[in-house]
């Protein structure tokens, strides 16, 4: 198993990354993210500029986690939910695909005021089945939401799903001690695990990732098979 960490091997040289495409496929997806965050339904130091930053991550199998929570974040995770930057991630998902363990990097756009949408098109093979993909919450400490190791192949039914949708957490990287969204930078001295964000009543409305009491989730990812 495979858990990425930048090795020599990453570079953080700024590159232009776009999505891997494949005609040959035995699959293509779009992924839509749909942002419900907004003023109204998450009231609490709500600030001004709501967005989120370009979708990043890869197809992959089961060899390789690129993030959990649980777990710390990988550098590339690091500057991903801290300023959006797609370059360390995208270079670690260079590395696996290297490895053997994935098979595209999905690179898309962000939404530049939520509430939104971005929509992002891909190609998938059976033998890399899985859908890893991220987007920081901006602005914020450390924030992001994501999908993890999402499978879209049925192995009861021996083929692709036709659509999968997914509720979205708001996660903390662990990184930065900042408690509200506009919060100055404040390294954490040392790194804790990624987590479903709880925040104190008075910096946000978060809890568990959720809102604290209604339990709205601030927004979704849906998974249709185009082919």
């Amino acid at each position: 198993l495979v858990t990425v960490v930048c090795l020599a091997s990453c570079s953080d040289d700024p590159v232009n990354f776009v999505t891997d495409r494949d005609p040959d496929a035995s699959a293509t997806y779009t992924a839509e993210f749909i942002s419900d965050w907004n003023g109204v339904d998450f009231p609490t130091n709500f600030p001004g500029n709501p967005h989120f930053s370009g979708l990043i991550g890869a197809t992959h199998n089961n060899q390789v986690i690129f993030w959990e929570s649980g777990q710390p974040a990988s550098a590339g995770i690091e500057l991903m939910s801290e300023t959006g930057s797609k370059n360390a991630l995208a270079s670690e998902v260079n590395f696996a695909k290297a490895e053997g363990v994935a098979e595209f990097l999905l690179s898309g756009g962000g939404i530049s005021l939520s509430p939104g949408a971005v929509e992002l098109e891909f190609d998938i093979n059976e033998t890399y089945p899985l859908v890893t993909l991220v987007s920081m919450l901006a602005p914020s400490p450390d924030w992001f939401i994501g999908v993890q190791d999402l499978n879209l192949f049925d192995i009861a039914v021996g083929d692709w799903k036709d659509g999968v949708t997914v509720d979205l957490l708001l996660y903390d990287a662990g990184t930065d001690s900042g408690v509200r969204f506009t919060s100055g930078n404040a390294d954490t001295a040392s790194a804790e695990i990624i987590s479903a964000l709880t925040s104190e009543p008075v910096d946000t409305d978060f809890v568990n990732g959720l809102h604290g009491t209604s339990g709205k989730y601030i927004g979704r990812m849906v998974f249709t098979r185009l082919k």
